[in-house]
């Protein structure tokens, strides 16, 4: 899963709170500067799988502080099960993180 990492967080933070190993971590980033990460880096979580989306329609979004799947789903108009069913990855729908990138897609499409 590809994060955001965001304001007072790093890699320390982000493996306890998806529960990966801080080694795993690092090493699905290696690139990072000097071994640690920044606010608004974009790393992969190792162990966590983005959907399987077709290329068109879909649109990435990344959560920001106060978002709830419920909110996300009026402000794009997207039916808020379907939201659920083309994000996997999250495995409570209740608890996402500013950060986190999710998957939209307009009905209209």
């Amino acid at each position: 899963m590809h994060y955001l990492l965001q304001p007072n967080e790093n890699l320390e933070v982000v493996a306890f709170r998806f529960g990966a190993r801080l080694e795993e971590l690092r090493a699905a980033n290696p690139v990072l500067p000097g071994g640690e990460a920044y606010p608004g880096m974009i790393i992969e979580v190792p162990g966590y799988r983005q959907p399987d989306l077709p290329p068109e329609g879909y649109i990435p979004y990344v959560v920001q502080p106060g978002d709830t799947l419920f909110r996300i789903s009026r402000r794009f108009n997207i039916d808020l099960d379907r939201l659920v069913t083309q994000n996997p990855q999250i495995v409570n729908p209740d608890l996402i993180w500013p950060g986190q990138i999710i998957y939209l897609i307009y009905l209209g499409y």
